[in-house]
């Protein structure tokens, strides 16, 4: 028995390790284990927050960078958004 947890360990590890490379990363990503590109919760809700609560101006702000950034991920709209935003208010 101990024996076969030390094979699944060494498994778990030698995947985990594969999945930081390059061609793990693709992998990942064709699977769907790739979360990468969602937006850290922090940028949602300072970008909800700065914009007084307001989730439909936040969405328009996201639109607008999707629109003239169509191949950028998630998380690099909302910091896109929120760096527009803060820019214009000053």
């Amino acid at each position: 028995m101990g024996s076969a947890w030390i094979v699944l360990i060494c498994v778990a590890v030698i995947v985990w390790i594969a999945s930081t490379t390059p061609t793990g990363r693709r992998w990942r990503r064709r699977l769907g284990l790739d979360r990468s590109d969602r937006a850290p919760r922090e940028d949602r809700d300072y970008l909800l927050r700065v914009c007084d609560g307001d989730a439909a101006r936040a969405e328009r702000l996201l639109e607008r960078e999707r629109r003239d950034y169509p191949e950028m991920t998630e998380a690099q709209a909302y910091r896109r958004a929120i760096r527009r935003l803060l820019r214009d208010r000053i």
